[in-house]
């Protein structure tokens, strides 16, 4: 009987290239969120209101396993708008006061290596809130429209991908309408998920006429992934395993000649 020496140490290294071409062949591990807010509007059920914007601050943050870090924030009025970038991770932030409106995109994505990397952006817009033409309290509607994006997604070395935004308004310093739900998180390679929100939300409040009321408004988008992948050795261990078995067949056909 003879061992048949080169068919099987073709199908060996055929097998050892195979695995070695996977652990090379990287995608993404991915993690994308948008959130604008639209709008915020007070409408008394008589006399009017004016809201006078009083600040705006934009801040992103964005990091990575590499060591790099950017933490800005801004506070220009009316309009603050800042973005911080690193390897893997970058956040944009706009808060218009005046306009009373706001958008934040947080993205982080990695590939090939072993490593983490995140991002978050954070925008405030604060105002005073005056309600004219009568007297005593009255209510008033306070009514907010918003849109929301998330994505997330592994790769065969992905192990977590996570997405959230979050607001809150606050009316003399109480949360009246928030949201802090908007996520989506997954864990282990290969996974895909995602949210996509529109619409706002309302709620009528009793507010005193000729009073000033302040308002302030919150938001935040996240981002952040984990990859993890072979380490080199793990190459140079399939090499050297192949080298045995070679070794191992050549001696196994002496023996049998």
């Amino acid at each position: 009987m003879r061992v048949k020496l080169p068919g099987v140490i073709v199908r060996v290294l055929l097998f050892g290239l195979l695995l070695c071409a996977s652990s090379t062949a990287y995608a993404d591990t991915v993690a994308i969120t948008n959130f604008n807010f639209i709008t915020l509007t007070f409408n008394p059920a008589t006399g009017t209101a004016v809201f006078t914007p009083t600040g705006a601050t934009a801040r992103a943050a964005a990091t990575n396993s590499l060591g790099q870090n950017q933490d800005i924030t801004t506070t220009t009025f009316p309009v603050a708008q800042t973005t911080a970038v690193v390897t893997f991770a970058n956040t944009t932030v706009t808060t218009n006061a005046a306009g009373q409106t706001a958008s934040a995109t947080s993205v982080a994505s990695v590939a090939g290596c072993t490593c983490t990397a995140s991002s978050f952006g954070i925008g405030v817009f604060t105002g005073t809130l005056l309600l004219l033409g009568g007297e005593g309290n009255v209510n008033v509607t306070l009514s907010l429209a918003h849109f929301a994006t998330g994505q997330v997604s592994t790769d065969q070395f992905g192990t977590f991908a996570f997405a959230e935004v979050s607001y809150n308004v606050l009316v003399n310093g109480r949360g009246e309408l928030s949201q802090d739900q908007m996520l989506r998180e997954v864990e282990g390679p290969n996974q895909t998920g995602g949210f996509n929100l529109g619409g706002g939300g309302s709620r009528v409040l009793s507010l005193q006429f000729g009073v000033p009321h302040t308002i302030e408004l919150r938001m935040s988008s996240v981002a952040a992934v984990t990859s993890e992948v072979p380490e080199p050795t793990t190459v140079v261990l399939l090499v050297s395993g192949l080298g045995f078995m070679t070794g191992v067949l050549k001696k196994r056909r002496k023996k049998i000649d």
